[in-house]
C-alpha cells in the first residue's frame, strides 16, 4: 500500500491530516516514541502505523499539525498535511484559510498557478503539502470540496 493510499484509508472529511514518512521503523520503542510525540498535537484524534508510515487525524478546530522535533535515529523523511478551507488570492500570493480553526497559511510552491487556474467560481479546496514553520504550506496537491457551513 502506498503512502497516499494510507492517507486517503485514514481521511475523515472533518479532521486534518498529517503523514510521517520515515526511512524505517526499526523497533516498537520508536513507534511507541512516535505515538507518544503525536499525542500532543493539539486536537489529536487517532493514529494509524503501516510500515515505515504513521498518519495522524487531528481535529479541524485545532491547529494546523506539525509534529515537533523527533530523535534524529527516527530518521523522518517527509511530513505532509492535508487539509480543507477557503483559499483567497490577493495578486500573485495565495492563502488558505483553514476550515474549523481558521488558521490562515500562505501557499507556496509549484502547483500555485494550478491552483489559481481552479479557482473559478470555487474556492473551498482540500489541499496536500509541507507545512513550513508553521505558517506556509508548501502545495503538492489539491481538491476541490465543498461542506456545509
Amino acid at each position: 500500500m502506498t503512502t497516499l493510499a494510507l492517507a486517503l484509508m485514514c481521511l475523515q472529511e472533518d479532521a486534518n491530516t498529517l503523514t510521517l514518512v520515515f526511512e524505517m521503523m526499526h523497533c516498537d520503542e520508536c513507534k511507541f516514541e512516535v505515538e507518544a510525540r503525536a499525542k500532543k498535537i493539539p486536537g489529536f484524534v487517532s493514529m494509524t502505523f503501516l510500515d515505515a508510515t504513521a498518519v495522524v487525524l487531528t481535529a479541524e478546530k485545532a491547529p494546523p499539525p506539525a509534529m515537533g522535533a523527533l530523535p534524529k535515529d527516527l530518521r523522518l523523511k517527509a511530513q505532509t498535511i492535508q487539509i480543507r478551507g477557503t483559499v483567497n488570492a490577493s495578486g500573485d500570493k495565495l492563502t488558505l484559510v483553514a476550515k474549523g480553526s481558521g488558521a490562515t497559511l500562505a501557499l507556496g510552491g509549484d502547483k500555485l498557478a494550478d491552483l489559481k487556474k481552479a479557482l473559478g467560481g470555487k474556492n473551498r479546496f482540500r489541499l496536500t503539502g509541507m507545512l513550513v514553520g508553521g505558517k506556509t504550506l508548501t502545495l503538492e496537491a489539491f481538491q476541490a470540496v465543498d461542506w456545509k457551513d
